[in-house]
């Protein structure tokens, strides 16, 4: 239990058609902390429009654009884009085809793209801000999927707020974890290129290191059945929470079940 007092400076931005909200945890909350916010925010914003016009499906000019007409230069001449394709089609690989990074035939790695470039400006622009002494906490999160740290030997944690899938109904469940990344799913949030007839879950939420690892567990875990899904958290030691459409609430940790019980949803 965090017994110090500790101060929350938030900000939010918007690119790439989504919001992003900034937080830091603080031992002091004066102009000097607030300056600090604003510039890291200048800067994450800054990042984001990069990677949007190298990775936007939308932008004619973008390497995933190029790489959609048959140039397989991106490939090369792009370490960024090499990584993305690797991790696209490695999550295909290990999700037994659950995963397509494909759209009406051409190659879309837009839910990956979106979590990678999360962690890239975690890693860049808010990782550096634990060597302040003034901060022990970074948090970033956009669109159910959420990247943190804590100052190493710090004893504050963040309090992962999971939400069932009505807004009237309360939470889930609380995480308080230091460091990590979590991802949830919600079944009505899938584009119609995404629905699944088989899934019989309504949200899937799954903690990783990897932000890009949970945000694709936690997508498969809207598009097959309980049945499957269950194999793959105990094949892959999955860590998280899910609510099928029975109502039932599935606590499951490391690949084994916690918990199973029932509870009501508001629709």
């Amino acid at each position: 239990m965090q017994t110090k007092k500790y101060n929350y400076l938030t900000n939010q931005i918007n690119q790439m058609n989504m919001s992003f909200l900034i937080k830091l945890a603080t031992l002091t909350n004066n102009s000097t902390m607030m300056e600090l916010l604003k510039i890291t925010s200048e800067r994450i914003d800054k990042r984001l429009t990069e990677i949007d016009r190298e990775f936007s499906a939308f932008n004619y000019d973008s390497l995933v654009s190029k790489f959609q007409r048959g140039d397989i230069t991106p490939l090369t001449s792009s370490n960024d884009f090499k990584t993305i394709y690797n991790s696209a089609i490695l999550a295909e690989q290990m999700t037994n085809g659950v995963y397509k990074p494909y759209f009406a035939g051409k190659f879309d790695p837009s839910e990956i793209v979106k979590s990678w470039a999360i962690e890239q400006v975690f890693d860049q622009n808010l990782k550096p801000l634990l060597n302040n002494p003034e901060i022990v906490g970074i948090y970033l999160e956009s669109e159910g999927r959420i990247k943190f740290s804590t100052k190493q030997n710090s004893d504050f944690c963040w309090n992962i707020d999971i939400k069932s899938p009505s807004e009237e109904m309360n939470s889930l469940t609380t995480y308080y974890l230091k460091n990590g990344a979590v991802s949830t799913t919600n079944s009505t949030d899938l584009g119609n290129s995404l629905k699944s007839n088989r899934s019989d879950i309504l949200q899937t939420t799954v903690i990783r290191n990897s932000l890009v690892e949970s945000t694709i567990w936690s997508l498969v875990g809207n598009l097959v059945s309980e049945t499957e899904f269950m194999s793959f958290i105990a094949h892959y030691n999955l860590t998280g929470i899910l609510i099928d459409k029975q109502n039932e609430v599935l606590n499951y940790n490391l690949g084994s079940v916690i918990t199973r019980k029932e509870t009501t949803i508001e629709r």
